[in-house]
């Protein structure tokens, strides 16, 4: 039998738009409306199809770093790192950007591990579609499902070191580095050592 992307179990009844808007306050700074509700339908939509009752319950990365780091709290982390990254670049180096795109694509670039990854007793693990999809493709499909910008659906694929494409426009270059960086601090926090290079 093959399976079909879908829930393992049912996602958690009545988890609202201002549920999500209340996880995620960065998309309240999200000035196009259409882009916001689409973005919040994306959580939603996810969340229904996967098998976790909260998005708050899902974890970063059980393997990476222990599973009592949440997803919420990276995902904020992020979209506010990159909204301080191009402030200061646009501010010292005029350096242009979309600043709904980059929070839209900040705050949907993990939006996939809520099917990557599934409830367990150790707080979440690796699921069937998590070791056969790669990183970032599902929440790409959702927003190109939403006919959101191409430049958005492009940030999202190239945000994980896992793709093969690099970053072609400033927003993606953002986000996939402070996505690292992030990442970076969380492995030093948890006893983690990052991956460094020799000159």
């Amino acid at each position: 039998m093959v399976d079909t992307v879908g829930p393992t179990s049912p996602a958690q009844p009545g988890v609202t738009v201002e549920d999500v808007l209340t996880t995620f306050p960065e998309l309240r700074d999200i000035a196009d409306d259409d882009l916001r509700r689409s973005v919040v339908d994306i959580w939603l939509e996810v969340l229904a199809e996967s098998g976790w009752d909260s998005i708050a319950d899902v974890p970063k990365h059980p393997y990476e770093v222990p599973a009592s780091v949440k997803l919420v709290e990276h995902t904020r982390s992020t979209t506010q790192m990159a909204v301080a990254v191009a402030e200061v670049a646009e501010r010292v180096q005029g350096a242009p950007y979309d600043r709904d795109l980059l929070i839209a694509a900040a705050n949907l670039h993990d939006v996939s591990k809520l099917m990557e990854f599934e409830p367990s007793e150790e707080g979440g693990r690796a699921s069937r579609f998590g070791r056969l999809v790669q990183h970032g493709v599902y929440g790409a499909h959702k927003m190109w499902e939403k006919g959101l910008p191409l430049e958005l659906v492009h940030n999202v694929i190239v945000h994980t070191e896992t793709s093969r494409y690099a970053p072609q426009t400033w927003e993606a270059v953002v986000v996939h580095a402070v996505d690292a960086l992030d990442s970076r601090a969380l492995d030093l926090l948890h006893g983690g050592v990052p991956a460094v290079t020799k000159d």
